[in-house]
């Protein structure tokens, strides 16, 4: 049985915890629950199931760069289980992290691909160079959550988007496995929770918590996430204005409803029909698009600077390698399903509806760096081509994986629907009742303006996991609502050439990239405490930095990541590429 303590979470006055030693106090955490009344979203409350002290020392994490060895704080783990409203509903899963000492700052961490997998918050701040400190042993408060649905997660990259969807064990059925993993998007209440809910949620019993430990609310309050992460960051700007003092968006996944119908026309629908399938000709895509845009930025190095001004030129070098008879004729030309494959990549895509906040377009991708290891080898292509028979299959593209587990869970709910034959006008309700809980597309940000909130925007513009322009379409569109001088006071948008889906860079010697690699390490926490704390507005240039594995603090390269609206431009010596100095921020030409 749980006590239920009941806390001031509002304003007035908190009283101190009693004078135990923090251990104590943590196991005093254990008997606690938390009234629904003190959660901002609906649910029937929440209790902790395991309250655990920890001591000082190491740890080792597992991430997208391998392992890496982590200092930590003595801390109190706090595991929480926010219930359902509808008891067929599933748990949100949730985990806060209580430092001593405390630096009276709350930092949220998002999750990524379809989440259900916790987040713990004993985790580096994203991006940020791998000897840095992780937040948590800076004195952070931090917390994450599962959003409310759970997924095994099998295989290295679960911090992908994507990652749940080769979710399941070997030999499993790839659909049964479907089934059970994504029928949480059947419930009303679990695809809120997914879409902003949970996160709220947790946000406010990580406030009551704290307030229990330490005897105060956060004096800061900061969200950090990437990919869905992001999505998930930009919901917080945009529904919980009030809650956050700042926020760090990596590649969001915002237009949410867009990315998932576009990544199952152009993995699946597109690439089904008789000689439509890339296959092994995303290097030959590469060549082309490297041969025709690389050097524009003043060097020659596989990295394509201002990438919005190489549509035009990209797309016309790849309509002059058309395979004479319009059919597959090999690795050296691209028949017409496979033109109509890349003009649609690059193009995006259209709704035949307004979506929520009358968003009516997906932005494609942008050229470049199309062969990195990972690259579109993997998202565009896979290396089995897509039927209605196996949209689960591992070895097919990743949009289609992903595109097919949104249109047959989330928009038809039938596991065994053919996404090749979607049509969103059939569905156009449902899509509507999605949308308006998923995206993260409404300019309207003038309370979290008002209330002194700044945000920062990171898009990596060779991602070829989701259409890069889109977070920065919408940034535009804060602008033409707010005016620019009000956006730029408090918006920060920044984009980096070369780099995919929300990386930390590319190492030396990797085939597609500089031989020096391509740099995309900085502590985005870093800059944003600077701006809310001390008021030093993040400049016109933010460095990049790529470093030593052997070495981890030594800087091997760097390069700028410039605000958007200008590109890094180079004005060095041929050999001096890896110098981050040699680089100016200047418009595109």
């Amino acid at each position: 049985m749980h006590a239920t303590v009941s806390l001031c979470v509002g304003g007035g006055a908190m009283a101190a915890p009693a004078p135990k030693a923090p251990a104590l106090r943590c196991a005093d955490l254990a008997a606690l629950s938390i009234p629904a009344a003190r959660l901002g979203e609906p649910s029937a409350g929440a209790k902790v199931v395991a309250a655990r002290f920890h001591k000082a020392g190491e740890i080792k994490l597992q991430g997208l760069d391998g392992s890496a060895t982590f200092q930590t704080p003595d801390y109190c783990e706090v595991r929480i289980d926010i219930l359902p409203v509808d008891p067929q509903a599933p748990l949100i899963h949730s985990q806060v992290n209580l430092p001593v000492p405390w630096n009276g700052k709350k930092l949220q961490f998002g999750g990524s691909g379809y989440n259900g997998f916790l987040q713990t918050g004993v985790q580096p701040s994203r991006n940020a160079p791998i000897h840095a400190q992780l937040p948590l042993n800076r004195g952070y408060m931090t917390a994450g959550t599962d959003s409310g649905h759970q997924i095994t997660i099998t295989g290295p990259g679960a911090d992908q988007r994507g990652s749940g969807a080769s979710a399941g064990s070997a030999g499993d059925d790839p659909r049964a496995a479907s089934a059970r993993q994504y029928a949480f998007a059947a419930n009303d209440e679990a695809l809120r929770n997914f879409g902003y809910a949970a996160y709220k949620k947790t946000h406010d019993a990580a406030v009551a918590l704290g307030v229990m430990f330490y005897g105060r609310k956060p004096v800061r309050s900061y969200y950090l996430g990437g990919s869905e992460g992001g999505r998930e960051a930009m919901t917080m700007a945009q529904r919980y204005p009030m809650d956050y003092d700042g926020i760090i968006a990596i590649d969001p996944v915002m237009n949410w409803t867009g990315l998932q119908t576009f990544s199952n026309h152009i993995g699946g629908q597109l690439q089904a029909v008789p000689d439509g399938w890339l296959g092994a000709k995303t290097g030959l895509l590469a060549r082309i698009v490297r041969d025709t845009c690389d050097g524009a930025d003043g060097i020659a190095d596989k990295v394509i600077g201002a990438p919005t001004a190489r549509l035009a030129p990209a797309a016309k070098a790849l309509e002059s390698h058309r395979c004479p008879t319009g059919r597959d004729e090999g690795p050296a030309c691209f028949s017409d399903p496979q033109l109509a494959v890349l003009r649609a990549a690059h193009r995006g895509y259209d709704f035949p509806f307004p979506l929520a906040n009358g968003v009516t377009h997906y932005a494609g991708y942008l050229p470049g760096s199309e062969d990195l290891p990972g690259a579109w080898s993997k998202w565009e292509a896979g290396t089995t081509k897509p039927t209605a028979a196996n949209p689960d299959d591992p070895s097919v593209s990743r949009l289609y994986q992903l595109g097919s587990v949104y249109v047959r869970h989330f928009i038809t709910r039938d596991v065994g629907f053919n996404t090749l034959t979607y049509d969103p006008r059939h569905f156009q309700k449902r899509v509507l009742e999605v949308s308006r809980i998923m995206d993260a597309t409404n300019p309207d940000l003038r309370a979290f303006h008002a209330r002194g909130g700044k945000l920062i925007l990171r898009e990596d513009l060779a991602d070829s996991g989701q259409g890069p322009f889109n977070s920065l379409q919408y940034r535009d569109a804060v602008a033409r609502l707010m005016g620019q001088k009000t956006t730029d006071a408090f918006f920060a948008a920044y984009v980096a050439t070369g780099l995919p889906h929300t990386s930390g860079g590319i190492d030396p010697g990797t085939p597609g990239a500089p031989a020096y690699g391509i740099p995309g390490r900085i502590d985005l926490l870093d800059v944003l405490e600077d701006w809310v704390e001390r008021g030093r507005k993040p400049g016109a240039g933010l460095m990049l930095t790529l470093h030593d594995a052997a070495q981890p603090e030594r800087v091997i390269a760097s390069k700028p990541m410039c605000r958007y609206g200008t590109w890094p431009y180079f004005t060095g010596k041929p050999d001096e590429g890896a110098d981050g100095t040699k680089y100016t921020c200047r418009s595109a030409h």
